[in-house]
């Protein structure tokens, strides 16, 4: 028996010993498998080079002296990590890592370099995440951008750690005209400190071993989609209603704090608007919602609602002459108009409800760390998870910024 057989016949040992009851140490067997599936990988590719010398079909080379250095390694090893985990060459090994292939020397190489000194420029040696190519991450915040556009309009910062911003908190009065003789009045301004600390974001999707043997391609457009999708929705909500920091008797998870949260916490709610279902949605209820926004934010709003509410309901509302208010125009982004405001359908927000506001100018939210990604396998089970994790806040710089209708349920 030579050396590839004894590797299959060890695998379908270790198969019927996973299959069967008997209890086993996990974690070995996942070593040995892969130190066996390397030994095959090797075996197997130096039968091919060997059948395509024999063929004709392979160039033999000189086999280059220990002294001499491979230009692509020399290339890699003279860049940073913020430059190096850039390049195609870079990807390509991040990609195979996640579905468990096995790398080339210099492949391994890049993958050493790059995230050795990443960790040493973080001061953390206890990082054992693998940094992510830096087109995936951009890659999944596009994709939850395009899937979720209130998260899209919001104003970002990728600052590391935690962000503090200043925003008034009191209203100055305007300047006013005065004879010679007067005395200038003068405002008092009162400021308030916004502090953007970070929440913890993760998603995670399973993948089975049979999926994994898709292209390096397909399978890094398989990640961007599914964790960029799910990573989206949870964004989107948190702007829209997120809870915010817990504090007291609070049990909830820490997450950025909603527009809709900050509204309903001030007095009687000035800019929450309301509408009978029964009654539907009617063109003085937008005409009233567009009133309540403040001036300054006007240029520069947008109405948000989920697809269904914008087709069953803004998309049939009538003026006093029965005439149809919405106009279908998808150059600004959006699916179409009102009142000269363009229409986003976004996931996030309930059935019924409708947001107009200046996001970009009323909210604010920041990366405090980018988008990792970690990868676990269940060998029993077949299964490989891989989860993105990102440290993410936000909150409402200015609540006039925004106005919101929904609807009371007929009882």
């Amino acid at each position: 028996m030579n050396r590839l057989q004894e590797i299959l016949a060890r695998k379908q040992e270790i198969r019927s010993l996973l299959e069967g009851d008997q209890e086993v140490d996990v974690k070995a067997i996942e070593e040995e498998l892969r130190q066996l599936q390397e030994e095959e990988s090797k075996i197997i590719e130096k039968r091919k080079l060997a059948e395509g010398i024999q063929m004709g079909q392979v160039e033999t080379r000189e086999i280059p002296k220990p002294t001499e250095t491979r230009s692509d390694k020399v290339e890699i090893r003279s860049m940073k990590w913020q430059e190096a985990y850039e390049t195609d060459e870079y990807r390509s090994a991040w990609v195979k890592t996640m579905m468990g292939a096995t790398l080339s020397a210099e492949e391994r190489d890049a993958m050493d370099h790059v995230n050795d000194e990443y960790r040493a420029f973080t001061h953390n040696t206890e990082n054992t995440q693998i940094l992510i190519p830096k087109t995936v991450a951009a890659g999944i915040w596009k994709r939850a951008e395009e899937e979720y556009p209130l998260w899209a309009d919001v104003r970002k910062f990728n600052v590391k750690g935690n962000l503090s911003m200043i925003k008034s908190s009191t209203n100055s009065v305007n300047a006013q005209w005065y004879d010679e003789e007067d005395v200038v009045d003068t405002d008092q301004l009162g400021f308030g400190q916004l502090d953007l600390t970070g929440c913890e974001l993760a998603k995670a999707v399973q993948v089975t071993w049979k999926l994994k043997k898709m292209a390096l391609a397909e399978f890094e457009a398989y990640i961007i989609r599914e964790i960029g999708d799910r990573m989206g929705i949870s964004l989107s909500t948190a702007v829209y209603v997120g809870k915010g920091k817990p504090g007291g008797g609070d049990t909830f998870k820490p997450e950025p704090r909603g527009i809709k949260t900050v509204l309903k916490a001030e007095a009687n709610t000035p800019q929450i608007k309301a509408y009978a279902e029964a009654d539907g949605v009617a063109f003085n209820n937008l005409t009233g919602l567009m009133a309540a926004l403040h001036s300054s934010y006007v240029n520069g709003a947008t109405i948000y609602a989920n697809n269904t509410t914008i087709w069953n309901t803004l998309a049939n509302v009538v003026d006093g002459q029965g005439r149809p208010m919405f106009i279908a125009d998808v150059q600004a982004g959006g699916v179409g108009r009102i009142l000269g405001r363009s229409i986003k359908p976004d996931a996030a927000i309930p059935d019924g409800e409708i947001l107009v506001g200046n996001v970009n100018a009323g909210y604010v939210a920041n990366i405090n760390e980018d988008i990792t990604m970690y990868r676990e396998d269940h060998v029993r089970e077949r299964l490989t998870d891989y989860m993105g994790y990102a440290i993410v806040d936000g909150d409402v710089l200015d609540s006039k910024a925004f106005v919101i209708l929904e609807m009371t349920p007929t009882v």
